[in-house]
C-alpha cells in the first residue's frame, strides 16, 4: 500500500509522459504482479520493468523442465532407497557450493543492482528492493535445484563415501605396513631407528631414474638369460657330436693303420716268396702279380 501512494503522489505531481513517473508507476506495477501472481492491464503509455520470476524463470525452469524428466527416468530405481547420508568429502562439497553460490549471488548487491534502474530507486526504491530480493531468492533457489539435480544424477555422495572409505583403508594399510617394516628391522633407506622411507622427491636423480629402470632392465636380462643357456645347450650338444665324431674318426684311422700294416706284411711275405721262388727256378707269376697289386693298394693307402 506505501508503495502504491508512492506511486499514485509522484503521477499526480508530474505529467503523464514523464519517464521518471512512468519508471516509478512500472517498478509499483511489479511489486503488485509479484505479491499477487496475477497481471493486470497497463496503460498505453507506462513501461513495465522487466518480470524478475519471469525472466528468471525463462532459462532456468526451462533447464529443470528438460533435467528433472531425465533425471525421473534414471533414478526411478534409486529414488525407491533413501540417499545415503554424506560423509565428509560430500559435506565438504555442499559447504562448499552453498558458500559459493552465496558468494556469488552477493554480487548482486541492492547498489548494484540499484544502478541499473536508477529512476526506480529514486522514485519506488521499496518496489524495487522488493524485485531485487525476489530475484535473488529465485536465482539461488534454481541454482541449488540444479545442483541437487546433477548430485543426484551422478550419484556423487555415494561416490564420494566410496572414496573416503578407499582412503582410509589405504590409510590404515599404510600404517600397518611401516609398522610391520619397524618391527622386522625393514627400515627401508633410512637412516634413523624405526625412521620411515625418504619421500620420493628428496632422493638423488640416480636413485629415481634407476627405480624407474630396474624393471625394464630386469626384464630384459632375464631375456637374454634365457637366450643365454639356449645358445649354451646347443654348444654343448655340438661339442658333444663333434666328440662323437672325433672319436669315430680316430677309430677308422687306428683300422686303416692296421690294414696297411697287414698290407705291408702281406707283401713283404709275397716279395720274400717271389725271390725264393726265383731263386729255384720256379715260375712264381701269380706270386709277382699278387705282389705288385698289394703294393699299389699300399700306396694308395699311404696317399689316403
Amino acid at each position: 500500500m506505501a508503495a502504491n501512494e508512492a506511486a499514485a503522489t509522484a503521477s499526480s505531481g508530474a505529467p503523464k509522459n514523464d519517464k521518471t513517473t512512468t519508471s516509478a508507476i512500472s517498478a509499483t506495477t511489479a511489486t503488485n504482479t509479484l505479491s499477487s501472481d496475477q497481471q493486470r492491464p497497463v496503460g498505453d503509455g507506462d513501461e513495465v520493468l522487466p518480470d524478475a520470476d519471469a525472466d528468471e524463470q525463462g532459462p532456468g525452469d526451462g533447464i529443470a523442465s528438460q533435467t528433472q524428466p531425465d533425471a525421473q527416468g534414471q533414478n526411478a530405481q534409486s529414488q525407491t532407497q533413501p540417499p545415503p547420508p554424506p560423509g565428509p568429502r560430500a559435506s565438504r562439497l555442499q559447504a562448499l557450493f552453498a558458500s559459493s553460490l552465496d558468494h556469488t549471488l552477493a554480487k548482486i548487491s541492492w547498489d548494484n543492482f540499484a544502478a541499473c534502474y536508477p529512476t526506480a530507486a529514486a522514485k519506488a526504491p521499496q518496489a524495487l528492493r522488493t524485485v531485487h530480493r525476489a530475484m535473488v531468492d529465485r536465482l539461488g533457489e534454481l541454482c541449488a535445484a540444479e545442483f541437487a539435480v546433477v548430485m543426484r544424477n551422478r550419484d556423487v555422495v555415494r561416490r564420494l563415501n566410496e572414496l573416503e572409505t578407499l582412503s582410509v583403508d589405504a590409510q590404515k594399510r599404510r600404517l600397518a605396513a611401516t609398522a610391520t617394516a619397524t618391527a622386522s628391522g625393514d627400515r627401508g633407506t633410512g637412516t634413523g631407528t624405526g625412521s620411515p622411507p625418504p619421500p620420493p622427491h628428496t632422493l638423488p636423480a640416480e636413485t629415481v631414474l634407476a627405480a624407474h629402470l630396474t624393471p625394464q632392465r630386469t626384464a630384459q636380462r632375464k631375456l637374454l638369460e634365457e637366450r643365454l643357456a639356449a645358445v649354451q645347450a646347443a654348444n654343448t650338444a655340438r661339442f658333444a657330436r663333434l666328440t662323437a665324431q672325433q672319436a669315430e674318426a680316430a677309430q677308422l684311422v687306428e683300422a686303416l693303420e692296421r690294414a696297411l700294416a697287414d698290407a705291408e706284411g702281406a707283401a713283404a711275405l709275397l716279395d720274400g716268396a717271389s725271390e725264393n721262388g726265383h731263386d729255384d727256378g720256379v715260375d712264381n707269376t701269380l706270386v709277382a702279380e699278387l705282389a705288385r697289386e698289394t703294393r699299389a693298394a699300399e700306396v694308395e693307402m699311404s696317399g689316403i
